[in-house]
């Protein structure tokens, strides 16, 4: 049997979102153990956090350059082999530009990078070191997706017309950033979340999503950002029509203030010949819609025992069964980290996004803040942005 990896941390505290379920997945993946980390904004929260998961005093570091500094110095048996990273997003890009400088491969939370300076920089680190990185796009341990994807690949559903995904959650209904929500209040904050709020938080799901089941790229984009409640700085509601490469159409729906709502990512595309429609709140199962309207319920494996969310205020849906795909996305890098060669040959390719897909993702968001907000107010504003990513050779592998 190969051997378990050891594991850093850099965020996810005892207090926060993130780490909670991310620990959960890894321990269901098995590929390893957390063995150090750096978890908090604080130093003091970083040890408490560490002494709770039981972890020698000497592997918890007060910031993330003492964790660089001091496991790039360990011998190679006992160094982390790679470090997850949960910070709010604006610390992604020193973070694993840090780690790539110390030589540890990253396995990051989105978004790849708060803006496409920084992504730009980032991919092009990567792309001259080959450092391992992951981006943690779960949609791949979805074996209803898998299901899904492979029928678009054989034709099932003809040509793709019209992809329609929303995310529907509302956690942030009210003003909680300023009632000592941790999560609300970096979401809602420039110098940490970045140009934008909802956007980036849900429609980065949205993108990856439709990128990897359909593999249809943005041509252009017209986008609608909203600042639904009274005072906040960052948008809460968005609306994205999309113009794809093939001349389909589509829309990307989100909101974090849709009140009540919990059900997560919904995904709908038509084509010529039937029409797929999948559920996060039903992940197991997909319906396919023929053009005589005969409808089928494609059911893969069983339904996970709790497919209640952890929270009624989390920035996402998390449950049992995205538990279940992130494990899985946990398993794909680390066989990754193993033989890359082979992990990219395997049935279904990578379960996470790379970094050629993480800088389209922030292209994406870019497109839609620059859409929206006019550059000139004496100018009017373009209804559609082109989707142009950066020139950058030669690629990745």
């Amino acid at each position: 049997m190969a051997r378990k990896f050891r594991i850093g941390f850099i965020g996810g505290g005892c207090d926060s979102f993130s780490g909670e379920f991310h620990r959960k997945a890894i321990a269901q993946s098995g590929i390893g153990d957390i063995v150090c980390g750096a978890f908090g904004a604080t130093r003091n929260s970083s040890f408490v956090t560490g002494k709770a998961m039981g972890l020698p005093v000497s592997r918890v570091y007060g910031t993330y350059r003492d964790l660089f500094r001091c496991e790039s110095k360990l011998a190679e048996d006992e160094r982390a082999d790679f470090v997850v990273v949960l910070t709010p997003s604006g610390m992604h890009y020193p973070i694993c530009t840090a780690a790539i400088d110390a030589k540890i491969p990253v396995f990051c939370e989105k978004p790849f990078a708060n803006n496409v300076d920084e992504a730009v920089m980032l991919y092009k680190k990567l792309m001259a070191t080959q450092l391992p990185y992951g981006l943690a796009s779960v949609y791949a341990g979805y074996p209803a997706l898998q299901t899904m994807r492979q029928r678009m690949i054989e034709g099932q559903l003809g040509n793709i017309r019209k992809v329609i995904v929303s995310a529907f959650l509302g956690w942030m209904t009210q003003r909680i950033e300023n009632n000592g929500n941790r999560q609300a209040a970096w979401r809602t904050d420039p110098r940490r979340a970045g140009a934008t709020g909802c956007l980036q938080d849900l429609g980065v799901h949205c993108y990856l999503l439709t990128a990897w089941l359909t593999g249809l790229g943005i041509k252009e984009l017209c986008a609608e950002l909203e600042h639904v409640v009274p005072g906040r700085v960052l948008d809460d509601d968005c609306a994205v029509q999309i113009r794809f490469n093939n001349g389909a159409v589509g829309s990307f729906l989100c909101s974090q203030v849709a009140c009540g709502e919990q059900e997560g990512l919904s995904f709908k595309v038509y084509g010529d010949k039937a029409s797929f429609h999948w559920r996060q709140a039903e992940p197991h199962l997909f319906r396919v819609l023929s053009v005589d309207g005969h409808e089928e319920i494609v059911s893969v494996g069983a339904a996970c025992a709790d497919e209640a969310p952890l929270s009624c205020a989390a920035p996402f849906r998390v449950d049992a069964a995205y538990i279940q795909a992130l494990a899985s996305a946990y398993q794909s890098f680390a066989a990754y980290l193993r033989d890359p060669a082979a992990a990219r040959a395997a049935p279904g390719g990578l379960g996470f996004a790379t970094p050629e897909e993480g800088l389209h993702s922030v292209v994406f968001t870019h497109a839609g803040v620059r859409n929206a907000t006019p550059l000139d107010p004496n100018l009017p504003m373009l209804k559609w942005t082109p989707f142009v990513v950066p020139d950058i050779q030669p690629r990745l592998n």
